[in-house]
């Protein structure tokens, strides 16, 4: 019995790979095609900034990796066996090791090549964009995203994609960081000026709505607050550069760096909990399934 090609052939030459994995040739043949149809600046940003903070990526991702924890929870793991999963935004692999041992199958896939390559774990890898996902409809048994689908450019669109790609019955387990997030480094920079400094997020209202119309039945959904501590504001601001997550996904923004006395005077202003620097993230745990 022939498998059900998960590779859409008009993105990919699935003849010139091994099945599901993309070579590095055609990587950047892939993201040279997608660019064209996407918000060249802005992706071209994020991949830049993700790709320079792959090598230490591990050591700061203290957020991420409590909230992996709680998405894993949600999964069943009594019908997984002979399951292809697919690690949305998994960055450097981080998660997949944790997926292989749950599912049959596991492609990790990323917007940055650095990050996949920064792993030698053995799995199969794709380097593409997740508002272009060069998948097949009803190929993919479960979808599992950890602090990724907020740099998409169009979540609403991604729901419909990410449900396209779904195998009927199929699973998707999202973490989304939501409206709320980094408001501490927000309200220190507000005493600069009034330009944006951080990323815009989506509510949970959108994110829910979306879901829904996308159709996907929600099985579980959960707001979590997770909370990094630093003994200087420094360090707080300095952290969300540590992860790659400092690219701005909207156009008002202040241009060029900041002086050290513009600096000094955004770490005076920064709020401090029994002197701490805190940098929290709202999170939405979603457990979805396709009917």
């Amino acid at each position: 019995m022939t498998a059900q090609p998960v590779l859409k052939t008009d993105l990919v030459q699935t003849q010139r790979v091994k099945p599901c994995l993309v070579g590095s040739d055609l990587n950047r043949e892939l993201n040279k095609d997608l660019s064209k149809e996407l918000n060249k600046e802005l992706k071209k940003s994020a991949q830049s900034k993700f790709s320079k903070a792959a090598a230490r990526y591990n050591t700061h991702a203290n957020v991420q990796k409590h909230a992996a924890s709680d998405l894993f929870s949600l999964i069943k793991p009594d019908f997984n066996k002979n399951k292809l999963c697919v690690d949305l935004g998994a960055g450097p692999l981080v998660n997949t090791h944790t997926l292989q041992s749950m599912f049959a199958s596991v492609i990790a896939m990323d917007l940055s090549l650095n990050m996949l390559q920064s792993s030698d774990l053995t799995t199969s890898k794709i380097c593409a964009d997740m508002d272009n996902l060069p998948l097949q409809a009803n190929s993919v048994d479960v979808i599992y995203s950890n602090f990724a689908v907020q740099w998409s450019a169009n979540f609403s669109a991604l729901m419909q994609s990410l449900y396209s790609i779904l195998k009927p019955g199929g699973q998707a387990y999202i973490s989304a960081v939501v409206e709320g997030s980094l408001n501490e480094i927000k309200t220190a920079f507000a005493a600069l000026d009034s330009n944006s400094h951080i990323n815009t997020f989506n509510s949970e209202l959108h994110i829910n709505q979306s879901v829904q119309n996308a159709g996907f039945t929600i099985n579980s959904a959960q707001k979590r607050i997770y909370t990094d501590e630093y003994t200087t504001p420094l360090k707080a601001i300095a952290s969300i550069k540590a992860i790659g997550a400092t690219t701005q996904n909207h156009t008002n923004t202040r241009q060029g760096l900041l002086t050290k006395s513009a600096l000094q005077h955004v770490c005076n202003a920064y709020p401090l909990i029994n002197n701490k620097a805190c940098v929290s993230y709202h999170v939405v745990l979603l457990s979805l399934e396709k009917h």
